[in-house]
């Protein structure tokens, strides 16, 4: 007994099936990459900061809480960030002529060893920001633990950079601290503020 298999006969596309077909691709991939850009757009969005007493303006990225209330001229943290909270801070100094970026290290390590748990500097280098301006770049550690009392958790090593630079008779002082274990990942973010701060 032999099987006949009946198939209706397929049509070939028309050219105008084709182009639609071609269409709804490139519109579908346009959609994509539209997408993306506002994705990108909308996560470093930043805001403009300006002091005009200190002299320094700089973009800092838009969802982070700034504050102007402590020992230095701005922190900005990422409050969405679960445990510690990614910080950049600008502070300034007044210095004497005779100065040197090394005097100011040794004071920072010195009162930092005694505020912060197992502070440790590994790097000291030469550091040169956007515009040229030569700078010294500290790079350490500490542990931070939680400051409330009722509430526990495991302290978290936190990795800190520092750059120091001596301009118009004062310490510029600009730190980027995070957790160690997500410092690369927001490392970037701190490359943008640098590039768009002006002193």
């Amino acid at each position: 007994m032999a099987v006949v298999e009946i198939t209706s006969q397929r049509d070939e596309l028309s050219l105008r099936q084709r182009w639609s077909d071609y269409i709804a691709l490139l519109f579908g991939l346009f959609s994509l990459f539209i997408g993306m850009n506002l994705r990108d757009g909308a996560l470093n969005a930043t805001v403009v900061y300006s002091n005009s007493q200190a002299g320094i303006r700089a973009e800092y990225p838009e969802n982070w809480l700034i504050d102007e209330q402590g020992n230095y001229i701005f922190r900005v943290r990422d409050v969405t960030q679960i445990g510690f909270k990614t910080t950049i801070q600008v502070a300034a100094r007044p210095v004497s002529a005779i100065t040197s970026t090394r005097n100011l290290i040794d004071a920072l390590t010195l009162s930092r060893s005694q505020t912060l748990s197992s502070y440790t500097v590994f790097a000291i280098e030469p550091y040169v920001l956007p515009d040229e301006i030569e700078a010294t770049a500290v790079t350490y550690t500490f542990v931070a633990a939680e400051s409330d009392p009722f509430l526990q958790s495991i302290p978290v090593v936190v990795e800190g950079l520092d750059i120091l630079t001596i301009s118009r008779g004062q310490a510029i002082i600009i730190t980027f601290l995070s957790d160690a274990r997500t410092y690369d990942q927001n490392y970037p973010r701190f490359q943008q503020f640098l590039s768009s701060l002006e002193f």
